[in-house]
């Protein structure tokens, strides 16, 4: 439905989105497990690092709307959201 298996992309997730999530891995915080607990890993970094924090997006939420055939407008307002 959205083409994530076409060549392009898998080629872009192989050849650049995955090696640089490789490299920015390395300014991310880690978790390891100890026992019952989670223990944070704080990144070394060297003094023109920057730590990264990845945030991650469900697909789902990006076809909420996307087949929608109505639209709710005020009433002062026209299809286009131009004063009428």
């Amino acid at each position: 439905m959205d083409g994530h298996k076409r060549p392009d992309v898998i080629d872009y997730w192989v050849n650049t989105f995955l090696p640089l999530m490789a490299q920015l891995e390395k300014q991310m915080v880690h978790w390891i497990a100890n026992r019952s607990e989670l223990v944070r890993v704080d990144p070394e970094l060297g003094p023109d690092e920057n730590r990264v924090i990845v945030v991650f997006q469900d697909k789902s939420c990006f076809h909420v709307n996307e087949y929608m055939h109505n639209i709710w407008c005020a009433p002062q307002f026209s299809f286009l959201g131009v004063l009428s």
